[in-house]
């Protein structure tokens, strides 16, 4: 069992409700720096670094200033592949926020710092008076994803986001004309990323091919802005996994766990270097993704026969995880630094003919992951306990994935025996 995480400090926050009143706000940081931004009168910019289990809900009251309002479901949980990525990197690799995440812009009417001496964290005192011209002017779909990870987390989760920072990028005296050209200019920075060039040259066509028809074939975002909540580039980290001519018994996808650029780099090589051999592994996608979600499903029940509970249940709080691959849903969240060591592991299940190139399971994949789930569950929680290792270093640790298919290698070696 794991330890009660505290609750995020909410006796250090004070705030008004009156529509018409000034919020106030404190905060715990260690440091605050500010300086004047030149060619604008009185204006200043501060930087401040914030635990994402203290960024306060009172925020709320101020997003009017922000055009992006951050998308979500009918049951108001936050949609789409951005906000996705945001939650995983607090959640599944937490320690990655301060270096990912472009943080929270807001506008104040003044920010103030104090700090006692001897004392290693100070307070970050901040106020808004007006709503059309303070709040949150960037970062909304940031500041909504932490928010909702800290309204359905349980220990674990908590955990994570007590380890998570959040840049605070901090503006005063910022005149009301300026505020609408400023915000749409710090809205729209975003270039046209690598996938999105990839996807106009028309390099995911062969990937939409294979999905078309199957179970999650509407859910997976080809470029920015597209609907889909599962990115691309979460797909081509799961395809080269399965990449035999990369990966064997002796050389594990470790390196992938929170690189989703490299899954593109090698995409690209193969499909320059040798795309005959990677159509067949195309073909097979739906399954493999179909099966990365059943892990997701299963692991939770097989990890408490293992007597261990470590994965949210959150059905007070009536969230559900979409499993859009098997077209199910669950009460639980698995962090990507368990699926990728056990869904890699299934690659000792994949052959290729020697003669005709063709890729093939060895047996149904359905029936090995019944047979094999729970020893490689084990894997994960003798990596958790007897290392006392976050998610986030078991997905990193090279030994969980040759555990993983070396368990996956024995069952089927042990089948064909009996056979």
């Amino acid at each position: 069992m794991t330890a009660k995480a505290p609750k995020a400090n909410e006796a250090k926050i004070t705030a008004v409700y009156d529509l018409n009143a000034p919020l106030s706000i404190d905060l715990p940081v260690h440091d605050f720096k500010s300086l004047e931004l030149p060619g604008v009168p009185g204006a200043k910019l501060g930087v401040a670094y914030v635990r994402a289990i203290d960024v306060p809900p009172e925020l709320d009251e101020y997003m009017e200033v922000n055009p992006r309002v951050p998308n979500k479901t009918k049951k108001g949980l936050l949609a789409g592949p951005v906000s996705k990525g945001i939650m995983s990197t607090l959640l599944d690799n937490p320690a990655d926020m301060v270096l990912k995440n472009q943080g929270i812009y807001l506008l104040v009417d003044a920010a103030n710092y104090s700090k006692r001496s001897g004392e290693e964290t100070g307070k970050l005192h901040l106020t808004f008076t007006d709503r059309g011209r303070h709040g949150i002017i960037n970062g909304g779909h940031t500041y909504t994803a932490i928010r909702e990870a800290i309204e359905h987390a349980e220990d674990q989760d908590l955990l994570a986001l007590e380890r998570a920072y959040v840049r605070l990028n901090i503006y005063t005296g910022i005149e009301p004309e300026l505020v609408p050209e400023m915000a749409e200019g710090l809205n729209r920075s975003r270039q046209v990323d690598d996938l999105s060039l990839t996807n106009l040259q028309g390099e995911f066509d062969l990937i939409r091919r294979s999905m078309a028809g199957k179970m999650g074939e509407h859910d997976i975002a080809y470029h920015q802005g597209d609907r889909g909540d599962v990115y691309i580039s979460e797909v081509l980290v799961y395809l080269s996994m399965f990449n035999l001519e990369r990966y064997d018994s002796k050389h594990h996808p470790n390196s992938l766990y929170n690189r989703q650029a490299l899954g593109l780099k090698h995409f690209k090589a193969d499909m320059e270097q040798d795309s005959d051999r990677l159509l067949p592994l195309i073909a097979l996608l739906p399954e493999i993704l179909a099966l990365g979600d059943r892990i997701r499903q299963l692991t939770p029940d097989a990890a408490k026969r293992a007597g261990f509970r470590y994965f949210s249940s959150m059905s007070h709080m009536k969230q559900e995880t979409r499993l859009p691959f098997i077209g199910e849903t669950v009460e639980h969240r698995v962090p990507n630094g368990w699926v990728y060591p056990m869904l890699a592991a299934f690659r000792a299940n994949l052959q290729r003919d020697k003669r005709t190139g063709a890729l093939k399971w060895r047996m149904p994949n359905d029936a090995l992951i019944e047979a094999v789930l729970p020893d490689l569950v084990a894997v994960c929680v003798a990596e958790h306990r007897d290392n006392n290792a976050r998610p986030e270093l078991i997905g990193k640790k090279e030994s969980a994935y040759a555990q993983c298919m070396g368990k996956v290698e024995l069952y089927l070696a042990k089948k064909r025996l009996l056979d």
